[in-house]
């Protein structure tokens, strides 16, 4: 293993992941121009037999590690212990429905090698059938995504890629319902750890309006008002703001989900 491919990717799957977006998503994994040591595929809790049918076909795959956790637990929690599985410094975080471009890895490995903590990129969100609907766009430099931190997610999850002993270091994942992700970076922030984002597409994540219908309810003004609370404890967000921030997107949440998928498109996205 040369210092290039020292690292792992980590994915985590539960009842509800589409069979059909697994395959691709690790087929994306495989045949990257940059090949991963190691992929560790964390099992939150049971599946059905048509997911588990798909994952039992990669097992005898290069680096390929199952981990199953009897019940699910939650992403902050199978991320976490699919951490403590992975022996190689860095991990790239990919998602059971998403596709990750073929120079993906080795573009961001160039940045972790030379001394960033943690890279992310832009997106473009498309549907089930891989038609590109929108471009999530993220800020660059460090001093950006702190600046952007009070105001929404820095980062699109499923690209980042990191240092693992920066992240062990500040306890993993923080347990926070839905916003684990956004909860680490602004660890990561108050830490004074050096963060980018790579101003190219390097993911394709399925979106549309059955994600715009998930991001609504109560259970996440709950995760708002935490995640608004978190970003006050690490020193990141002011309390006036986190009143002014946390209501106007809970007032977002609350909304009718064909209402905020016009918002997220027309005032959150670019067109691509």
């Amino acid at each position: 293993m040369n210092q290039e491919n020292n690292f792992s990717v980590l994915m985590a799957v539960y009842h509800k992941d589409d069979p059909g977006l697994l395959r691709m998503a690790l087929d994306s994994i495989y045949t990257n121009s940059l090949p991963p040591a190691a992929v560790v595929l964390v099992q939150d809790g049971p599946v059905g037999n048509e997911l588990s049918n798909v994952i039992q076909s990669y097992k005898g795959s290069k680096g390929f590690s199952l981990i199953v956790m009897p019940s699910n637990a939650g992403l902050a929690n199978a991320l976490n212990f699919g951490l403590k599985h992975i022996t190689t410094p860095y991990v790239f975080r990919a998602d059971a429905d998403d596709y990750n471009l073929p120079h993906r890895f080795e573009r961001q490995m160039v940045e972790l090698l030379s001394g960033f903590d943690l890279v992310g990129s832009e997106i473009v969100e498309v549907n089930k059938a891989g038609i590109l609907l929108a471009r999530r766009d993220v800020p660059s430099t460090n001093s950006e995504i702190r600046r952007v931190i009070s105001k929404r997610n820095p980062f699109n999850h499923m690209t980042v890629a990191y240092r693992k002993s920066k992240i062990l270091e500040l306890g993993g994942y923080p347990n926070i319902y839905l916003k684990e992700d956004y909860a680490l970076w602004a660890l990561m922030l108050a830490s004074g750890s050096n963060m980018k984002n790579i101003s190219d597409v390097l993911v394709h994540a399925t979106a549309g309006l059955d994600m715009h219908k998930r991001r609504g309810g109560f259970k996440y003004v709950r995760s708002e008002i935490d995640m608004q609370n978190f970003l006050m404890k690490c020193g990141l967000q002011s309390f006036g703001a986190a009143i002014a921030i946390g209501v106007a997107r809970s007032f977002v949440f609350l909304l009718p989900a064909t209402l905020r998928g016009f918002i997220y498109k027309n005032f959150l996205r670019k067109a691509v």
